[in-house]
């Protein structure tokens, strides 16, 4: 067996992370016109329409906020936040993350009100776009609260991420009217789409001549409309076949990477749940 060439098969890992955000995105384009016109009226100085982005895990609804978001900002002038509700599941966590990004000075007070006040004030009259991802994570009560104050604050749009529409229509008929959100469904990646996707990915990421189409093929398959899973399985495949000092990725470093994938999602799914619901998947 040849040994692997110096620079390895994954040669720039940073475009395979979930955090990396591409240029454009393919196989999504009804869904970035669809959130552009919930957010042009920001480009006018006016409050934006909020929308409320669901589907599956690994379908992109994640990726389009965040690249939604940027291009506003590089685009109209429009500035806004992004907030991880799993990792800030409270009225006030939120808040204080707000600030905190926006480095409002004398918001430093724990209290939630004062937050609001101090960011109210920041804001004024500026469009201002404000994503909440895993808007599902936080109590119901809490959620509520977000949601109501942040939706009152001048021309803020909010862009809520969930992985399905029943927890929007299971809020109090209150909150689910003052937010009045626009729905975009994010159904799964077909195959093809997947493939592009990660030819897109390879192309930038791996040595050349160390993956061929049949190889994303196979990985599209398994990965089951799941981008997510996708991405990770061509990464770890790629590791894979260098730690064998293979120049090449082969099937069993695909089923190899695969299989860590799927742990992957497993984890992030289980975290989702409550304590009392992993309970009982452990039973």
């Amino acid at each position: 067996m040849r040994m692997i060439r110096e620079a390895g098969i994954v040669v720039n890992p940073d475009l395979l992370e979930e955090a990396y955000i591409p240029p454009d995105v393919p196989g999504r384009e009804s869904q970035i016109q669809e959130l552009a016109l919930c957010l042009s009226p920001a480009a006018r100085w006016k409050k934006p329409v909020h929308a409320w982005l669901f589907g599956r895990p690994g379908t992109g609804k994640t990726l389009i906020a965040k690249f939604m978001l940027r291009k506003i900002e590089r685009e109209a002038n429009v500035s806004g936040a992004y907030v991880n509700c799993w990792e800030n599941n409270s009225y006030y966590s939120v808040l204080d993350r707000l600030v905190r990004d926006l480095r409002i000075l004398g918001a430093e007070k724990l209290n939630s009100s004062f937050k609001l006040e101090r960011l109210a004030l920041y804001l004024g009259k500026k469009p201002f776009i404000i994503v909440l991802d895993e808007i599902d994570q936080p109590k119901a009560d809490e959620r509520d609260t977000i949601i109501y104050n942040l939706c009152n604050l001048g021309n803020v749009g909010l862009v809520c991420v969930c992985n399905s529409r029943s927890v929007l229509e299971g809020m109090d008929e209150r909150i689910r009217s003052r937010l009045n959100a626009r729905q975009i469904e994010f159904r799964p990646y077909s195959d093809d789409d997947l493939v592009f996707i990660l030819e897109r990915r390879a192309s930038l990421a791996l040595y050349p001549g160390s993956w061929g189409k049949r190889t994303l093929e196979q990985i599209a398959r398994l990965a089951d409309g799941d981008a997510r899973v996708a991405i990770q399985t061509l990464k770890n495949a790629g590791y894979a076949a260098e730690k064998e000092g293979s120049e090449k990725i082969e099937e069993k470093h695909i089923k190899e990477a695969y299989s860590k994938a799927k742990d992957i999602k497993k984890t992030y799914q289980l975290n989702k749940l409550s304590e009392h619901h992993r309970m009982l998947y452990a039973i």
